[in-house]
């Protein structure tokens, strides 16, 4: 082969159409999250769309992929390969189910590094996901005067997924305050009012303790190079966004206090008397019983099967509350994987949460390389939403597995698969073109 055709340039797609498609993917993944039921599977459904559809051509358009593209596809296969290798063979099709999740994530991901969305399809289709999950959270308990708002799925479920989706919206705000319209920073502040509402419509107490892990996500921002001495935002701004997170919480004030008191009770309860019967004891059980499980099978754990089987052992022995029998799981991300697929199952999921958090972590040394490249403000700010964005989805992720093994349902796999994706996607176009 000549030189020169060695150095030939790679075909392109027409201009626009396979990003602009990519785009709207971008957009429905967040934007129909909550407000459909399974929304989130429209974007990824379309995205599946785009890949396979489009498999003639994209593949030979794909960059060259950097380490950090390779490793994010080596750790999803990786995790897909666990959950089918190790799945209840007795299950038949249904084993094979979330293993296929993962595996038909990899076209995606190359469709979307070969044909990256924008940032701004993201962060619009943010602001219609939040305020269809405030909307509704409002219908449901006050319309249909249902005691939790669930939406599509269930409590739990939806409301962790209603605060992550108002905590990204925040992170739009806060770095595109100073380039955004008026309109539009309204439109947000009322957005992360609207979801932050529908969490806590939901009383779901063990996602707010996500929340714990966000201030990490402030270290990188004070020590970023070149940031202002005083802060952007006038005194009455924050106070409305302030009042926006505040008052759903006044309004819904007596059940939270009546939650968390009940929370205080039930765990007294559960260290003095064994009771396992309530929301809390029943978790404290369940941690209880998968930590036990988990040290008689270290390494390689009982399977979905064994799980299942030994737990009922036990359970009817009297070791552990007859209660545990009637879930399938262990309401602890790290328990469950411990009891079920042993350390090697909890390395995977580590590396599912550490992989992502540290592709996206805005360390010094990336800030360095962006203010070399010295890309127009705009860009710079994208590139801190974007950044931001992937780290706040895995640290998010990995408050909710405290108390729910998220990853045992679509919602949970699905959103963080797509959106992890379309982030880095949309962050490898922005450096790109920088």
């Amino acid at each position: 082969m000549s030189s020169a055709a060695a150095t030939e340039p790679r075909p392109r797609a027409p201009a626009g159409r396979w990003e602009r498609a990519s785009s709207a993917a971008a957009f429905l993944v967040p934007a129909l999250a909550l407000a459909l039921p399974s929304g989130y599977s429209w974007g990824a459904l379309l995205l599946l769309l785009l890949a396979l559809g489009n498999l003639y051509h994209w593949p030979r358009t794909l960059p060259r992929l950097d380490a950090g593209s390779w490793l994010l596809a080596a750790t999803i296969l990786a995790m897909g390969l666990m959950w089918a290798i190790q799945g209840d063979a007795q299950a038949g099709a249904a084993r094979w189910d979330r293993f296929s999740k993962y595996a038909l994530a990899l076209p995606c991901l190359g469709y979307a590094l070969a044909h990256p969305p924008s940032a701004q399809a993201l962060e619009k289709g943010l602001l219609a996901g939040c305020l269809g999950a405030g909307g509704i959270a409002l219908w449901q308990v006050y319309g249909l005067g249902m005691a939790r708002a669930a939406g599509h799925t269930n409590a739990i479920q939806f409301g962790n997924l209603a605060l992550l989706l108002a905590v990204l919206a925040g992170i739009v705000l806060a770095c595109h305050y100073q380039r955004l319209r008026p309109g539009m920073r309204l439109g947000l502040v009322l957005a992360i009012g609207a979801a932050f509402g529908a969490s806590v419509l939901s009383l779901t107490r063990g996602g707010w303790l996500a929340l714990l892990l966000l201030p990490l996500l402030a270290w990188p921002l004070l020590r970023r190079p070149g940031r202002p001495a005083r802060p952007a935002w006038p005194a009455w701004q924050w106070a409305a966004l302030l009042l926006a997170l505040l008052a759903p919480l006044a309004v819904s004030l007596p059940q939270v206090v009546q939650r968390l008191q009940l929370m205080g009770t039930e765990v007294a309860a559960y260290q003095t008397q064994g009771d396992a019967s309530t929301s809390i004891g029943h978790r404290l059980e369940h941690w209880r019983l998968a930590w036990h499980m988990g040290q008689q099978k270290p390494w390689l754990g009982w399977g979905d099967a064994g799980y299942k089987q030994e737990k009922l052992r036990l359970a009817q022995a009297g070791q552990f509350d007859i209660n545990t029998t009637y879930f399938d799981h262990a309401h602890n991300e790290v328990l469950d994987l411990f009891s079920k697929r042993g350390l090697l199952g909890v390395a995977l999921l580590l590396a599912f949460y550490g992989v992502p958090l540290a592709l996206f972590w805005p360390s010094r040394a990336r800030q360095a390389a962006l203010l070399a490249a010295a890309p127009p403000p705009w860009q710079q700010a994208q590139w801190w939403s974007l950044r931001l964005m992937g780290s706040a989805i895995a640290l998010m992720y990995i408050g909710f597995g405290w108390t729910q093994v998220f990853f045992a349902h679509n919602s949970g796999t699905m959103f963080y698969l797509f959106m992890l994706m379309l982030c880095w996607a949309a962050l490898r176009r922005l450096e790109q073109r920088a």
